[in-house]
């Protein structure tokens, strides 16, 4: 049977997506770990395990949902740093700053796999093209200095107190208003993307290969976002069964455990 192109695009985004938001994770985590958070490996974060970092919500089913509409779904994904175990606000920055970083070294090399690869199917090119361009739109995006960003996040520990009173509570929605923004206000969206298309061709992909790609992930995106939701969901509840069987064969464990210790007194 012979797969769809757009099928393949949309693949190829999304699988590279799900790695490069773990690869961004594990910056995080890696750098709250090197800065004194330990509780950050007994979590799970130094891995690639996407179900560790992500909420299922904001994570999964957002962004599928924004892509069945027509639009481009930005996911995020949340390493839990305990901040009071890091040695000091320099090391909250470098946390911040570290997810960036990570992804920054991500598109570099996706751009220098695309531009040096023996020749292999336009599709693939074309997935790994448009893969990038929104690599470089997201990370555009993260490093806006708005509460609940990375951008922001990398010059709080040096903001005054009553500053980062004020914003905490803005930082759960800052990045669907901005999503909103994006969707409503026409000039915002452009100089995103245009800012984005202008440094992904400077940096030497092929236009004709970026827009094929655009244009097969949009027609083969939907229903791939479709099946992405009730994958995500059917794993969500099995996890979440497996996690409630876990704590109550801990407790009968304890309750047994106690028991016979009362029995031998």
């Amino acid at each position: 049977m012979q797969i769809d192109q757009n099928t393949i695009v949309s693949a190829i985004v999304v699988a590279g997506w799900i790695f490069s938001l773990c690869f961004h994770e594990y910056g995080h985590g890696l750098a709250a770990y090197l800065g004194g958070d330990k509780s950050i490996k007994e979590k799970g974060y130094l891995s690639f395990n996407p179900f560790v970092y992500t909420n299922v919500g904001l994570s999964i089913v957002l962004p599928a949902v924004v892509v069945l509409f027509g639009g481009i779904g930005l996911p995020g994904a949340a390493v839990m740093v305990n901040s009071a175990s890091l040695r000091g606000r320099l090391w909250e920055s470098i946390v911040a700053l570290a997810g960036p970083l990570f992804s920054l070294i991500f598109t570099v090399a996706l751009i220098w796999f695309i531009r040096s690869t023996p020749p292999i199917p336009d599709e693939w090119l074309a997935g790994a093209s448009y893969l990038a361009v929104l690599e470089i739109v997201v990370l555009i995006f993260n490093l806006l200095p708005v509460p609940g960003l990375d951008g922001y996040g990398i010059f709080e520990p040096f903001l005054p107190k009553s500053i980062q009173d004020k914003f905490i509570n803005f930082q759960r929605y800052g990045i669907l208003i901005l999503m909103v923004v994006l969707w409503t206000v026409p000039w915002a969206n452009s100089l995103l993307w245009d800012s984005a298309f202008a440094e992904a061709f400077s940096l030497g992909l092929e236009p004709n290969l970026v827009m094929m790609g655009m244009a097969a992930f949009r027609k083969g995106a939907p229903p791939l976002s479709i099946a992405v939701i009730l994958i995500v969901i059917v794993v969500h509840f099995l996890r979440q069964k497996t996690k409630a069987e876990r704590e109550a064969q801990a407790i009968e464990a304890a309750a047994i455990q106690s028991e016979n210790e009362q029995k031998t007194v």
